[in-house]
């Protein structure tokens, strides 16, 4: 690994406070709805390894781009550790499956976009993390808990971060 890098402190998160994991009852449908966000084909899972992926794959090549995909993914884990709580306290099992019509699909290391080029890497990463944000509101949506809906809202700004830091390696390495 290239030791001459300097890393520059980039700002990961949004610089807010994450709001407490409390619920007023246990609620299966709702562990369901955020167990996709957690390990389905679009989840935080999948995200991190996706994001490590690249990381190996770039880092001799591309240390800044790397530095930031490390950055991402540790929020990625603090986001599956948040929303693995979430499901535990919904009375779920914070397994590495979806649950679909009473069946267990497990993950799968399909979901990963690997990409071959710097480009598609990014690519694949800006996409992905615009459809977490879709996914994300599409479960706040139906959630009627305020709490449980805010602890989401304050992921989304963490993926928000990450589109912007991302964009700013593609327009600087792809579109120049």
């Amino acid at each position: 690994m290239r030791s001459d890098l300097k890393e520059v402190p980039l700002q990961f998160t949004a610089d807010l406070p994450y709001p407490k994991i409390e619920v007023d009852t246990i609620n299966l449908q709702y562990a369901n709805l955020i167990q996709m966000n957690y390990a389905g084909m679009i989840s935080e899972f999948s995200a991190i390894n996706q994001y490590i992926y690249h990381e190996i794959s770039l880092f001799e090549d591309y240390p800044d781009v790397t530095y930031t995909l490390k950055g991402i993914s540790k929020v990625e884990m603090h986001h599956l550790q948040i929303l693995g709580e979430l499901i535990i306290v919904l009375g779920g099992n914070p397994g590495y499956w979806i649950n679909r019509k009473n069946k267990k699909l497990n993950w799968s290391p399909n979901f990963v976009v690997y990409g071959s080029t710097l480009k598609e890497m990014l690519a694949a990463d800006i996409a992905g993390e615009k459809d977490a944000i879709d996914q994300y509101r599409k479960t706040a949506n139906q959630i009627q808990n305020e709490n449980i809906v805010a602890i989401i809202n304050r992921i989304i700004l963490d993926e928000e971060q990450h589109i912007k830091l991302l964009n700013r390696l593609y327009e600087k390495y792809i579109t120049k």
